[in-house]
């Protein structure tokens, strides 16, 4: 019994030394597999890996060291939200070391230094509008620091005030200079590494040293979530991603920060030499790549680790070894200790199957499931908890979304009636049975809403009428300024008329989409996947 018990201990550390090596062949080194590719390899496989459309993002990538510049869509103009509030601090930290800002008026209630952490940190809107003022404006702060973002003061690209407008190219220059002539803007990089560390870019990725700002805005259910900044890789890059309407953005934006730190290192690990850098900003985006000049290095950080797949007959191998040098074992002690050959071999084939369930499971995933409830409840719920305004509850049936901004109220008068309109249009019917396989399901399901893109062409349309009418019955003075343009106040009333009486006729608007929504259980229930059509549908059509 003492030798039995002896060979089943043996047996079964024999199976724990061998699936160590099945999970050691699942990884490889980063820099061999991104050795080979091009950054726009890189980008392709990430945005498959993700389901990612093309025009959902915008980004821009900048080698510090060698002078390797990439953009993806990165002359298109998208919304920044706080990231703006880098630019703004670097002016201030600027000229305030310079002492061409005056800070004696304030210095008895708070320091510059306090503002520039709660805006850098904690992204403070208030203390952010408060530096603004000071310029005199938004409008003065984006022509003040047209030059930090590669462009010419006065130019109309460098004052696009509407929805806080940039472009990738724009946000690398400024992330260039403020890199390559960090002295004009002292600790600015020293307190953007300290903000946000588990979050943005840092959300996945804890290896590498980053100094980042990052923007969010939700609007009409449309997440828009940005973030810019330095990787201190063994070559610091400079990154910049505009997110629209992404499922998961954030998991997004850390995966990208993460391929493209991986990118870099696998980069400067080939042989052929680094180039020498040029120093110079360059005054226009061109695909062409530019140089930058060499400052310095960060630490060269730990080997990168990627999963890639275990060969097919790897495990079956390694488990047929396991099965025969067993029989082996056990005819020797059958033999030797008069064991009972029968047991010995009982053991050895449930080592072997288990091993062999194993080895299914790494490679095909869950191969057999039973989940409760029904996935087609869970749709019900949510689509009638949306129609009802109780978006609390539709959240809680989302898997990859906690909010989706439908409950925000804008603040202008036309952004209230047309969520107001919106939200009324909402309707759903389930169209088919769910089709369930495992752990995931399909649920098909048509969604009504007012499509907000059909309405612009019907309300310029009638905002022109409405203006006529106000020429027609108003005075010069009312109607006009000083340079014979519309006063701001008669275009807004104008407009505002026209969405009323558009709106009067809402249901003309209404579009109805096709949706396969994807479920998934977990947790011990069934929740939905937000896919993009779903968001576009939510969003009346404006989410890309």
């Amino acid at each position: 019994m003492k030798a039995f018990k002896q060979i089943l201990a043996f047996l079964a550390a024999l199976a724990l030394c061998l699936a160590l090596p099945m999970g050691a062949f699942a990884q490889e080194s980063g820099d061999s597999a991104y050795a080979e590719l091009s950054w726009d390899d890189v980008m392709d496989q990430l945005l498959a890996q993700y389901d990612v459309s093309p025009e959902n993002i915008a980004a821009g990538y900048l080698n510090l060291v060698t002078g390797e510049e990439h953009y993806y869509n990165g002359d298109e103009y998208r919304i920044a939200a706080s990231m703006y509030k880098l630019p703004l601090c670097m002016y201030f930290t600027e000229h305030l070391a310079s002492g061409d800002i005056d800070w004696s008026d304030y210095e008895n209630a708070f320091s510059y230094k306090e503002k520039q952490d709660r805006i850098l940190l904690d992204s403070n809107n208030e203390d952010a509008e408060f530096l603004c003022d000071i310029l005199g404006g938004y409008s003065v702060f984006r022509d003040l620091t047209a030059d930090y973002m590669g462009m010419d003061p006065g130019t109309e690209s460098a004052n696009i005030v509407f929805d806080n407008m940039y472009t990738p190219w724009e946000f690398i220059q400024c992330l260039r200079l403020l890199y390559t002539e960090r002295e004009r803007f002292p600790d600015v990089i020293e307190t953007m590494q300290q903000a946000e560390p588990e979050h943005y870019f840092k959300l996945n990725e804890r290896r590498f040293e980053i100094a980042h700002k990052y923007g969010y805005i939700s609007t009409y259910g449309v997440a828009r979530m940005n973030d810019c900044g330095i990787a201190f890789t063994s070559q610091p890059i400079a990154l910049v991603l505009f997110t629209q309407g992404v499922r998961e953005p954030e998991t997004f934006l850390s995966a990208y920060c993460t391929a493209m730190c991986e990118y870099t290192e696998a980069q400067a690990a080939k042989p052929e030499p680094t180039p020498e850098p040029t120093p110079a900003l360059t005054p226009e985006p061109t695909p062409e790549t530019t140089a930058a000049p060499v400052i310095g290095q960060a630490d060269t950080p730990t080997d990168i680790q990627v999963t890639v797949g275990v060969p097919a007959l790897l495990p079956v191998a390694l488990i047929g070894l396991f099965t025969v040098l067993a029989i082996v074992i056990a005819v020797v002690f059958k033999v030797k200790y008069k064991a009972r050959l029968f047991t010995l071999l009982l053991s050895i084939l449930f080592g072997a199957a288990a091993m062999l369930l194993a080895a299914v499971g790494m490679r095909a995933g869950t191969v057999y499931a039973q989940p409760s409830g029904d996935p087609t409840v869970t749709v019900e719920r949510f689509f009638t908890a949306i129609e009802s305004g109780d978006y609390t509850r539709a959240y809680s049936e989302l898997r990859d979304y906690s909010d989706l901004g439908l409950s925000e109220q804008p603040s202008s008068a036309a952004g209230r009636l047309l969520a107001d309109a919106l939200h009324r249009s909402y309707s759903h019917e389930i169209t088919g049975e769910c089709v369930t396989r495992l752990l995931d399901g399909v649920q098909p399901v048509r969604f009504t809403y007012l499509n907000l893109s059909s309405l612009d062409e019907a309300v310029a349309e009638q905002t022109r009428l409405e203006i006529e009418q106000i020429v027609q019955t108003r005075s010069v003075s009312e109607v006009y300024d000083e340079n014979r343009r519309y006063l701001p106040a008669v275009t807004e009333e104008a407009y505002l008329a026209a969405l009323e009486k558009v709106l009067s006729n809402a249901s003309d608007y209404y579009a109805a989409v096709d949706l396969d929504l994807e479920l998934t259980y977990t947790d011990g229930r069934w929740q939905i996947l937000a896919s993009p059509a779903l968001l576009r549908a939510l969003s009346g059509g404006t989410a890309y």
